[in-house]
């Protein structure tokens, strides 16, 4: 059966509504005469909300009389590289053209091209919307999946935007659960950044579903204990969390993770991180704390959902150079907890 002919199978067909991607293309990333490239992959084993996503996408731009490509590659693991044919259409952009991405894992590595895609988007007045780790989704989840990404985005993107400036004007963040996280951030001079799900301007882009708000905290000063009970991001998937993942971290680095198997997947993990790293000292870095906002998205362990939903916070360990931090790593984790209560220099945010 050939990729495109997935849609048309009556079992998925009836969970398309069309609308939605038509409307993500139209007013989200607002496509005019702009060239637009679609990536997909080929799913992963059964689950196949990818490369379902990616035709949903195709037919939208059809309809819409927008002109498109779509390509496919295989699977990717963590540091495989992208297949040549994706490098190559993406070289081969003109400036100001639009990226869809839906994908089972990653992309895959893009060193070729001289840099990483988001600075390479930023570069060539790009527009992007992508949904990563989509290959532990079952298919029956899709509908909710399309659910997630029918949300009231001006109102979002209003809020992300309020909600971004309460955060960039404080000095401290504090987070506690019932579970035991307790952490304290100093963002002092901290720009917090926003995405709502809605990109414009040449140059944007983000994950789908919006929303959320997150920031990368300064290197050394966050002090405290992170309680990891939604999902948890660790090589090449996202796990559902049955047994709480303590983290503790002392001036930004983690000194030690405590818990179940969960717990021991996720210090493996880092250990391989470690191993593969030209500079260690970076995989053991807290480099996010984000905020979820999207009240259709629940923890279904796909971390572009995860850390989206509404009562819901996450901290990413790794990476955060490429909005605003200074850790560069070759890893981002997003560890996803439920039912923080945030406060802002001492007094409760409510969002």
């Amino acid at each position: 059966m050939k990729i495109k002919d997935i849609i048309n199978q009556d079992k998925f067909s009836k969970n398309i509504r069309l609308e939605i991607f038509k409307k993500i293309l139209s007013e989200n990333l607002k496509i005019t005469n702009e060239k637009l490239l679609i990536i997909g992959d080929k799913g992963l084993n059964d689950n196949l909300v990818a490369p379902i996503m990616t035709n949903a996408y195709a037919l939208a731009a059809e309809e819409l009389g927008i002109k498109y490509e779509t390509i496919y590659q295989n699977y990717k693991a963590r540091s495989e590289p992208a297949d040549d044919v994706v490098v190559k259409k993406i070289s081969s952009l003109p400036k100001k053209s639009v990226l869809v991405i839906n994908i089972s894992n990653r992309v895959g590595n893009l060193q070729s091209i001289g840099k990483s895609l988001r600075t390479y988007i930023k570069e060539n007045q790009h527009r992007f919307v992508s949904s990563s780790s989509l290959g532990s989704v079952r298919n029956e989840m899709l509908p909710f999946i399309i659910d997630c990404l029918d949300v009231d985005y001006k109102a979002l993107d209003s809020k992300t935007k309020q909600l971004k400036e309460k955060i960039t004007s404080a000095n401290e963040i504090n987070v506690t659960t019932k579970a035991g996280t307790d952490l304290t951030f100093n963002i002092k001079g901290v720009e917090c950044c926003s995405a709502s799900g809605v990109y414009t301007e040449p140059g944007t882009g983000g994950n789908l579903p919006g929303s959320e708000v997150y920031m990368p905290p300064l290197r050394n000063n966050v002090e405290g204990t992170l309680v990891i009970d939604g999902s948890a991001r660790i090589k090449d998937r996202t796990i559902l969390v049955k047994h709480p993942i303590r983290v503790d971290i002392k001036k930004g680095f983690i000194h030690n993770i405590s818990g179940g198997f969960e717990a021991k997947l996720l210090r493996d993990t880092l250990e391989w991180a470690h191993l593969k790293s030209k500079h260690p000292e970076t995989i053991w870095r807290i480099g996010e704390l984000g905020i979820g906002l999207n009240n259709k998205a629940k923890i279904i362990g796909s971390t572009i959902i995860d850390e989206k939903a509404y009562g819901t916070a996450h901290v990413a360990i790794g990476s955060n150079a490429w909005f605003g931090g200074d850790i560069k790593s070759i890893i981002h984790l997003d560890q996803v907890f439920k039912e923080p209560i945030i406060k802002l220099d001492g007094k409760l945010l409510k969002y």
